[in-house]
């Protein structure tokens, strides 16, 4: 695949993925989701300028000399999955909540691009990965930044 056509559809992917989460914003104080905007708006703008960039000589990725027997292989299998799990996370936020939705999602994605996916043992792993990442988001966002993360409305 070209660098521009990887470009321009990571772009457009990512684009829809932040249409998904600013379409779900849902705050609890008024000046919760001053932070989250913000950095969907940055995301979302870089993200245009990605795009746009793709069609001129300025592309962010550049052509490499790959290998010949890897150049035209992409593992659209791999790409679909890991986007179906970023896109039920995105649409199941809201109701399961950050905890539940950051556990499976962060735990899922390195199971799956772990390459080990019949192991238990490396399954478990992954999920205390994610385990681990959910906790550090909360502890940065909810104490520190005093920004809450949706709970789920399963949980309310």
């Amino acid at each position: 695949m070209k660098a521009g056509t990887r470009d321009r559809l990571g772009s457009i992917l990512m684009l829809a993925f932040v249409a998904a989460l600013w379409a779900q914003r849902d705050y609890m104080t008024p000046f919760g989701g001053i932070f989250p905007d913000i950095v969907l708006e940055i995301m979302a703008g870089v993200l245009v300028v990605t795009l746009v960039l793709s069609f001129t000589p300025y592309a962010a990725m550049k052509e490499t000399g790959e290998k010949k027997e890897e150049a035209g292989k992409t593992n659209w299998k791999d790409m679909a999955v890991v986007g179906g799990i970023l896109l039920a996370w995105a649409l199941l936020l809201q109701y399961l909540g950050f905890a539940l939705t950051g556990i499976v999602g962060f735990g899922g994605i390195s199971w799956y691009l772990g390459g080990m996916r019949r192991d238990v043992k490396d399954a478990g792993r992954c999920l205390l990965i994610g385990i681990a990442i959910v906790i550090l988001m909360v502890v940065v966002f909810q104490r520190l930044l005093d920004v809450p993360l949706p709970p789920g409305k399963i949980f309310e």
